[in-house]
């Protein structure tokens, strides 16, 4: 199965990069060595990070074995169930909370958020639903 998770996230100036990584680390198992970081200017010349990394085949596997094992029960039961409202073009996409990831909880949230994108291809479109139900079981 061709498989691919992009994980995205925003750092604002007042948050600690350090800590937000190790968690992710610490948690998903994502060397902090495997983020890819841009620093650009924000308001008042604020340094913002923007945080991202591509994960293909087994390790995304994994990384979402893991991430759908810890999702509050109800959230995942709406993923689930209404899995082609968080589908477009680009895959499965899903906002989770980075206040609560350090507590690590994961649950969905839109804003201050932490963009994860699942991506496998599907080659009949009456089949996303399930082919993603699939994906997220495993």
């Amino acid at each position: 199965m061709q498989l691919e998770v992009k994980i995205s996230l925003i750092l604002h100036a007042t948050e600690n990069q350090e800590k937000v990584l190790s968690y992710l680390e610490q948690i998903f198992n994502i060397e902090q060595n495997d983020f890819q970081i841009q620093q650009i200017p924000g308001h008042f010349n604020n340094p913002i990070l923007l945080i991202s990394s591509s994960l293909k085949k087994k390790v995304a596997e994994t990384f979402i074995k893991k991430f759908f094992s810890m999702m509050e029960k109800n959230e995942y039961k709406e993923i689930f169930n209404n899995v082609e409202d968080f589908v477009s073009s680009s895959g499965l996409n899903l906002r989770i909370s980075k206040q609560k990831i350090l507590s690590e909880i994961i649950s969905l949230s839109k804003e201050d958020a932490i963009k994860i994108n699942i991506n496998t291809p599907v080659y009949v479109k009456n089949q996303i639903k399930k082919t993603y139900q699939e994906l997220i079981e495993i």
